[in-house]
């Protein structure tokens, strides 16, 4: 017989679909499949087709401090991600990459167009589930800033200098002397 605690976590666990998302903003990016100005929001959900609407978009509530249309309901393009996390290194800035693949050939011409300018570009990481993607609260990353986007046999491939992703306070907290234990 398993442990109970073991039977408590497969109770818990969710068959519930992940969906990433990734949001590009610059202020001359225009999405031209959504129209959508300053940003191009893309989702790709990780679950068998058969499982899966075959939408072309994919719709969900953003969080209340969103740069963009904060707290709203938004259409995310569908196109298969990759997403490389940045190593964690005690040196240098962590770079990410993200593929994009089947992505609409002017969403790519508005991604490289951006990039040659002199404003940075923001990129947002999202994380939804099907069941909880209207609630206004996914798991975000945010501060990601674009610097090599490049088109190559599997789509686009763009690289982008992280956050300082070792020393994001967990939860958004830093350790205060609301935590006695810590010895602060």
């Amino acid at each position: 017989m398993p442990h109970p605690s073991i039977i408590a976590s497969y109770a818990y666990a969710t068959e519930d679909i992940e969906v990433a998302t990734v949001e590009v903003r610059h202020p001359e990016i225009t999405d031209p499949v959504t129209g959508l100005a300053g940003a191009i929001r893309l989702a790709s959900i990780f679950a068998p087709p058969d499982e899966i609407e075959a939408e072309p978009f994919f719709e969900a509530r953003l969080e209340a401090e969103a740069p963009l249309q904060a707290g709203q309901i938004v259409l995310f393009n569908r196109a298969p991600i990759e997403i490389v996390r940045p190593d964690k290194t005690a040196v240098g800035v962590p770079l990410a990459r993200f593929r994009f693949s089947n992505v609409d050939a002017r969403i790519t011409a508005a991604l490289i167009a951006a990039s040659k300018t002199l404003t940075p570009v923001a990129i947002t990481i999202r994380s939804f589930t099907l069941a909880t993607r209207l609630s206004g609260q996914p798991e975000v990353l945010d501060g990601f800033e674009l610097i090599d986007p490049r088109i190559t046999a599997a789509g686009v491939e763009v690289t982008a200098r992280a956050p300082d992703v070792i020393n994001i306070p967990f939860h958004g907290q830093f350790y205060d002397t609301r935590f006695p234990l810590l010895g602060l």
